[in-house]
């Protein structure tokens, strides 16, 4: 397999294997098109000089394996504030395929800081241990893709437990991926890993394939540009009722405290007998 997700040409990206979905064959895994979004946030934010701090992504069809054409549109544009709609679409019938929309402020260089509340600092990545978060056994249950690239760390610390996540592929060939855009592209984890790390630190006592859910959106805010290439996930909370869920966590990365990614989730099929989880 090569080592990037996307061929582009122009605004068409192609997708090679390594977007794949480990739910099914033929669908592209949801950091891929987070990432893709964060470039159509990154390319207004550089044309309109101002800084990406919002993104929602919205998932609500599968996204299949095949060439999508990129676009975006100001919503607003003022020397402050900008608003941008990005759609991803088939290049000949025009199909919407899944949307987004960005938020871009100008920041104030210099200005002093009005709030001084100290969040917790991420974990150390340094103590933090290696988990295979597929492991190799179950490969060849699912189809490649993008979840084969994950390298995870986890643990906890007197603030609770934590985990890092990154992705050594580039984001086209020789072309690596921007912390915006790796940063997206793991915060489609949100959920997963989130899940993975309360109950591997048995912070939670449920049974979380009661009811298995899968995510239809992210929304990610940046408090500060991100940095590096490790993302850390802290104060994960996972709730749902009824079916419908959301998934959020603290967004760390090397200098600390990064932002917040949320996700809202659904049951894959109906809960019986009115069953449902919360934790």
């Amino acid at each position: 397999m090569s080592d990037f997700i996307y061929v582009r040409e122009g605004d068409v990206f192609a997708p090679t294997e390594w977007t794949g979905s480990p739910w099914s064959a033929g669908f592209q895994h949801g950091g891929p098109i987070n990432a893709l979004f964060a470039t159509a946030a990154q390319e207004a934010a550089s044309e309109a000089g101002l800084r990406p701090v919002r993104l929602t992504v919205d998932l609500f069809r599968p996204v299949p394996q095949v060439p999508l054409e990129l676009s975006r549109r100001f919503v607003r544009k003022s020397r402050r504030i900008a608003v941008v709609d990005a759609a991803l679409s088939l290049p000949d019938s025009g199909e919407t395929i899944s949307t987004a929309s960005a938020v871009l402020l100008a920041p104030s260089e210099g200005a002093p800081r009005s709030w001084t509340h100290t969040p917790a600092p991420p974990l150390d990545l340094a103590g933090a241990e290696p988990e295979e978060f597929m492991p190799k056994a179950m490969r060849d249950k699912y189809p490649p893709g993008f979840h084969w690239s994950f390298d995870v760390r986890m643990g906890a610390d007197e603030h609770g437990a934590a985990a890092w996540i990154t992705t050594p592929l580039d984001f086209l060939e020789g072309v690596p991926m921007t912390p915006l855009q790796r940063s997206a592209a793991v915060a489609d984890l949100t959920f997963g890993l989130s899940g993975h790390s309360l109950l591997r630190q048995q912070i939670v006592d449920v049974d979380a394939w009661r009811v298995p859910m899968i995510n239809v959106d992210t929304t990610i805010y940046w408090e500060r540009p991100p940095v590096g290439e490790w993302f850390g996930f802290r104060h994960a909370l996972l709730t749902d009722h009824e079916g419908i869920g959301v998934a959020e966590v603290d967004l760390a990365d090397a200098e600390g405290r990064l932002g917040r990614s949320l996700q809202a989730m659904l049951a894959k099929t109906a809960p019986q007998n009115g069953e449902g989880s919360s934790s």
